[in-house]
């Protein structure tokens, strides 16, 4: 799959790939299903697409022409279709009517599949035959096995992608108190050169800073070896409460503390898995970092809680099982 991404990654290639491994399913990764002839669609139960289908205008044409040929249609959807104001796609997604098109999408396929019941919730008013497969990291994965590289640092890390400017805002003032902190060291990850992360760094370049550039996605959790506490700032509105827990899951992979926005999907974890904040607190952020950087215990007992909680709760065999079970009733 050409220019694969976090994801696809996440979304597709790790939980269906898992399915394929698991079960008698075999899983076809393709990068443009339109070269498929009606005899090749005839061969498949169910194609999967993941976040749209065709954003000139086709994917309800593509939908039928599948489901006439016997075919199930598959929408996983990972994010709330309607953006803020202050998202860099906004403008994109008036351009192309996106909000429109997802909905249409949304009545016309067989299942949709999402990330969390958060997100379900929104989905059902377009299609009741939603199922919420949460994301999951392969452990077995060599990238989140961890190999922490030793530093005389506590290293404060945000690995994210390019469209969270509003998020990490909220780290910029506790950051600039932070940096005196003796022993405290802030890291940013998935470093690319544009407007974007250039803004991140002038959060995150405070005091003992180190930069990380970005990782493809087979192992960008890599990173993570150079962070002892995941910094995981996350903005208050509808759009963003339909994310899923995904920074929360690397950290627990990675044996990190982590201190989080208090706010859907993050709150939802229980409250001795990590240290929650309002994002109006900004002493609070402050005095996290001050905290962490001191305890080494402090930041053991939280990277413990975090990672049995995922262990259990985001096990990718469990819910590998789960899907298997789902895909199956679908056909009866």
């Amino acid at each position: 799959m050409a220019n694969l991404n976090g994801l696809s990654y996440h979304r597709l290639i790790v939980p269906y790939s898992k399915v394929s491994d698991l079960t008698n399913f075999k899983c076809d990764v393709l990068e443009d299903l339109d070269v498929l002839t009606d005899e090749m669609i005839k061969g498949y139960q169910y194609v999967v697409y993941q976040r749209e289908i065709d954003v000139y205008g086709k994917s309800i044409e593509k939908i039928k022409r599948f489901q006439k040929l016997g075919c199930k249609v598959i929408f996983d959807i990972d994010d709330y279709w309607h953006l803020p104001t202050s998202h860099a796609l906004c403008k994109v997604y008036k351009e192309y009517q996106i909000v429109k098109q997802t909905e249409d999408i949304l009545k016309h396929v067989d299942i949709v599949t999402c990330t969390t019941q958060i997100l379900a919730e929104k989905i059902k008013p377009f299609n009741k035959n939603v199922k919420v497969y949460p994301n999951c990291l392969d452990l077995t994965d060599e990238q989140w096995q961890s190999k922490k590289e030793p530093s005389v640092f506590t290293r404060f890390g945000y690995i994210a992608g390019v469209h969270h400017v509003q998020d990490i805002k909220i780290l910029q003032i506790p950051i600039r108190k932070a940096r005196a902190i003796n022993n405290a060291q802030f890291v940013l990850g998935g470093y690319t050169d544009n407007d974007h992360y250039k803004y991140y760094e002038s959060v995150m370049k405070q005091g003992n800073y180190l930069r990380i550039n970005a990782i493809n996605v087979y192992e960008y959790g890599k990173a993570y070896n150079l962070t002892d506490v995941s910094l995981i700032p996350l903005e208050k509105n509808i759009f963003t409460e339909g994310k899923s827990e995904i920074k929360l899951l690397e950290a627990a992979a990675h044996g990190n503390a982590a201190i989080v926005s208090n706010v859907k999907p993050y709150n939802i974890f229980p409250k001795d898995t990590a240290i929650f904040l309002e994002n109006s607190d900004i002493n609070g952020w402050y005095k996290a970092i001050k905290r962490l950087t001191e305890s080494s215990q402090m930041r053991q007992d939280y990277a413990e809680k975090l990672k049995e909680y995922t262990n259990i709760n985001y096990n990718l065999n469990k819910w590998t099982e789960k899907r298997k079970q789902d895909l199956a009733l679908e056909l009866v």
